[in-house]
C-alpha cells in the first residue's frame, strides 16, 4: 500500500497536452468534447440506456482531465430526471493536480459550470476512494486514485456501462490485458452492461472476448477508422467477489425499481449516527422517522459543545488511516454543502494542529515527512511554523490539517434532520422490535409506531439492548470535557490543538478542552475529578497556554462506545444462529470450500461504535450504510467494507472456537 504519484504533464508544439510517463495524449487534437460524446455516450447507447431507471452506474478507466465525466454530466442533466441518480466511478493511477486540471478545463467554456463545481470538490491527491456529491445530489462521483488492477479488486458495484479511456494499448499495455478485462466482466451486470473504447486494437478485442464480452466494431471518431463497442451477456456463472459471510444484503429496491412507492425507515437514536443515517436515506427518497428518547437531539455521546474534525494518521499508510482520511474529507465536503444551505450550522474549518507533544508523536511526524503527502491535505510544521499557524507561540511542531476544525454536534444534528423526508419523534423510547411480515414494528413506551421497511439501530450505548454481545462486542469509555473562559491572550488561538486531548479556539468566549478517556466507568454524572484530570493534562502539554486560562468548569460527560478494533459497526445484522450453522467449518480452517451467502435479519441494520471520532467518520459510514440498503455502489473499498462489517467479530468467534 503506497501513495500515488501525480500525473507528469507535457505540451507539444501545438500546445496539446500529453502524459510524459506514457508519451500519449489525453484526448483528440480535433474536438475532444465531441470525441467524448461520440465514443462513450453514443458507443454505449446513452442516454437511451439510462432513461427510466432509478440509478445508473458508469465506470471509467482513466479519469484524465475529467472531460468524459463532464460531457456525461451535461447530457445527464439534459436527458435525466430529478428522481434519477447517476453513479460515476472513475479510476486514475496518476491524477492531475487541481491547478493543472483548472487550466485544462478552461478550454471548454460550454462545460464551465460543471467544471467549477468539480474543482470546488476535487480531493487532495491521496490514495483511496473519494466519493463526491454533485449537481444538488443527482450525481455521485467516486474517484479511485490507485492502480487500476487494485481499484477493480476493491470496487463493489454492478456497472451498467464502461468507458475504457486509458492511454493507448501500445503506451500502456497493462491497462488492456486479459486479467483486467476479466475484472471488468466480474463487475458487469449480466445481460445489460455495455462497453465502449476509442481503440480497435486486435489484442484488446481478443482480451474482451476472452472475458466473455460480445465485441463489435463501429466507425471511429474523426480520422480514426474504427473503435470497439461490446456488451456483456448472461454468463454461465457470475461469482461474488466478497467472502460469503460479508456478502451484500438484498437491496430494498433493485435497479429496475422506481420511486413511486415511498420506502420507509425507522431510526433509533437521535445522536450523530442516527441523524446522519436519517439524512443519508432521506436524500435517497426514503421516508424516515427518527426516534429520540430525550426531548432534544444529541443529548448523550453527541452532546458535547464542540468536537474536533481531524483525520487519524499513522507512520505508514494502512487501512485505518485510509478510512479516517477518506471519512474526514467526505465530512468536510458535507459540512460545506450544509453550511451553504443553513447559516446557523455551528462549524468552523479553522484548521487543526496535532502537536508533537511526545516521543511517539514526534516519530510519527518524522515518518509522515518522508511520505510526500499533499500540502492541501497536511502540512508538517516545526515549532515556529506551528506557532504562526496557531496564532500564539508553541513549544512543539506538528501536523497541520488546513481543512480541520470544530463543529457543534447538536447544531449538526439539527441541520441534518431538516429534510422534507425526515420526521423527528422526540420523547420516544423504544422497548422492543419485532418483525411483522416483511416490515418492522417498533413498540414504544406508550404506543406502537407504524411499521417500516427498514430499521437502523443507532442509539449509542443502548445498542446492546437490541444486539448480542458475541456478535457486537463494545468497549464503553467515559469521556468528560471541560471549559475555560477565554482571555485576551488565548483569543489569539486560531486552530484546534491536539495533544493527548484537544483544545478549541474561543467559542462564545469559552475554550472546550479534554476529553478524559476512562475505561470501566459508565457514570455520566459530571465530575470535578475529571475536570482536574483535563486541567492537569493541558498544563502538562500546553503549560503557557493553560496558565492564561481562568474559570474552569465542567462542560459535558458521556459514555462513548468504541469497538475492540476501533472500527465502527456499519451494515446489516447477522442471523447469528444461521451464521453458526453455515460457517461452522471455519473453525477447522476450511476457508476455501463453498459456503452459502450470509443470512441477515432482513431489514435490520446498525450504525454504532464510533467512539470519540463520530464527527469525522459518521458521514461516510452512513453513506456506506445507505448504499447497502439501496443497492448502490459502495463508497468505500471492499477491504474497508469488510473491516466495518458488523459480523466481523462473529466470524472471528466461530473461527477461534474449535471443537
Amino acid at each position: 500500500m503506497e501513495e500515488i504519484t501525480p500525473a507528469c504533464l507535457g505540451w507539444d508544439i501545438d500546445k496539446c497536452l500529453y502524459a510524459n510517463d506514457f508519451n500519449d495524449y489525453y484526448h483528440s487534437k480535433l474536438d475532444a468534447s465531441a470525441e467524448s460524446a461520440y465514443v462513450f455516450l453514443e458507443g454505449n447507447q446513452l442516454p437511451e440506456n439510462w432513461l427510466g431507471v432509478e440509478k445508473f452506474v458508469i465506470a471509467e478507466l482513466g479519469f484524465g482531465t475529467g472531460l468524459n465525466f463532464l460531457v456525461t454530466w451535461h447530457e445527464w442533466l439534459k436527458k435525466g430526471h430529478s428522481h434519477q441518480h447517476l453513479h460515476y466511478l472513475a479510476i486514475e493511477k496518476h491524477p492531475l493536480k487541481s491547478e493543472s486540471l483548472r487550466l485544462l478545463l478552461e478550454q471548454y467554456p460550454q462545460l464551465a459550470e460543471y467544471a467549477h463545481e468539480l474543482l470546488e470538490n476535487y480531493p487532495p491527491l491521496l490514495t483511496g476512494m473519494h466519493t463526491i456529491k454533485l449537481a444538488d445530489g443527482q450525481i455521485t462521483l467516486t474517484l479511485c486514485f490507485m492502480d487500476v488492477v487494485v481499484a477493480l479488486e476493491e470496487l463493489v458495484a454492478d456497472v451498467d456501462c464502461w468507458y475504457l479511456d486509458g492511454f493507448s494499448p501500445v503506451s500502456n499495455p497493462a491497462m488492456w490485458c486479459e486479467k483486467l478485462m476479466r475484472q471488468i466482466a466480474a463487475l458487469s451486470r449480466p445481460g445489460k452492461t455495455t462497453l465502449a473504447t476509442f481503440t480497435a486494437a486486435s489484442a484488446v478485442r481478443r482480451n474482451l472476448q476472452a472475458a466473455g464480452f460480445v465485441v463489435s466494431k463501429r466507425k471511429g471518431f474523426g480520422r480514426k477508422r474504427e473503435m470497439l463497442i461490446a456488451n456483456y451477456p448472461e454468463p454461465a456463472v457470475h461469482t461474488d467477489p466478497l467472502s460469503p459471510w460479508y456478502s451484500l444484503p438484498v437491496a430494498y429496491n433493485l435497479n429496475t425499481g422506481t420511486m413511486d412507492d415511498k420506502r420507509t425507515a425507522l431510526i433509533i437514536g437521535g445522536g450523530i449516527a442516527g441523524c446522519q443515517s436519517a439524512r443519508a436515506l432521506a436524500e435517497r427518497g426514503w421516508k424516515v422517522r427518527l426516534l429520540e428518547r430525550h426531548a432534544e437531539l444529541a443529548q448523550e455521546a453527541s452532546g458535547n459543545k464542540a468536537g474536533v474534525l481531524t483525520p487519524k494518521m499513522t507512520a505508514r499508510l494502512d487501512w485505518g488511516e485510509r478510512f479516517y482520511r477518506q471519512a474526514f474529507l467526505y465530512a468536510n465536503r458535507q459540512l460545506q454543502r450544509l453550511k451553504q444551505a443553513h447559516n446557523d450550522l455551528q462549524w468552523d474549518a479553522c484548521g487543526a494542529l496535532q502537536l508533537n507533544h511526545s516521543e511517539r508523536e514526534a516519530k510519527r511526524w518524522a515518518a509522515l515527512c518522508d511520505r510526500n503527502l499533499p500540502a492541501d491535505f497536511i502540512r508538517l510544521l516545526n515549532a515556529e511554523e506551528a506557532g504562526q499557524v496557531a496564532g500564539l507561540p508553541l513549544d512543539f511542531g506538528g501536523s497541520y490539517f488546513p481543512d480541520g476544525g470544530w463543529v457543534n454536534p447538536q447544531s449538526l444534528c439539527e441541520v441534518l434532520v431538516r429534510h422534507e423526508n425526515i420526521e423527528v419523534l422526540s420523547d420516544t423510547s423504544v422497548l422492543t422490535l419485532k418483525k411483522a411480515g416483511e416490515q418492522w414494528l417498533v413498540c414504544g413506551e406508550y404506543e406502537d409506531l407504524a411499521p417500516a421497511d427498514a430499521v437502523i439501530i443507532a442509539n449509542g450505548k443502548d445498542i446492546r439492548r437490541f444486539t448480542e454481545a458475541v456478535a457486537l462486542p463494545f468497549v464503553p469509555v467515559r469521556g468528560q470535557t471541560s471549559y475555560a473562559a477565554s482571555t485576551d491572550i488565548t483569543r489569539s488561538l486560531k486552530v484546534t490543538l491536539g495533544h493527548e486531548g484537544y483544545m478549541t479556539p474561543a467559542i462564545n468566549e469559552q475554550h472546550i478542552f479534554g476529553a478524559t478517556f476512562e475505561r470501566e466507568n459508565e457514570s455520566v454524572i459530571l465530575s470535578g475529578q475529571s475536570d482536574e484530570q483535563n486541567w492537569q493534562q493541558l498544563h502538562e502539554h500546553l503549560p503557557q497556554l493553560a496558565s492564561q486560562l481562568r474559570s474552569v468548569g465542567s462542560s459535558h460527560a458521556a459514555l462513548r462506545m468504541t469497538t475492540p478494533d476501533r472500527y465502527p459497526y456499519v451494515g446489516p445484522l447477522a442471523d447469528n444462529e444461521r451464521y453458526f450453522d453455515n460457517y461452522a467449518d471455519l473453525r477447522y480452517g476450511r476457508v476455501n470450500q463453498v459456503y452459502p451467502p450470509a443470512t441477515y435479519v432482513e431489514g435490520l441494520y446498525v450504525a454504532g461504535g464510533f467512539g470519540s471520532r463520530g464527527l469525522t467518520t459518521s458521514a461516510l459510514a452512513t453513506a456506506l450504510l445507505a448504499a447497502l440498503i439501496n443497492g448502490e455502489p459502495l463508497p468505500v473499498e471492499k477491504s474497508l467494507y469488510c473491516k466495518l462489517h458488523p459480523s466481523r467479530f462473529l466470524i472471528r468467534h466461530i473461527r477461534k472456537n474449535r471443537e
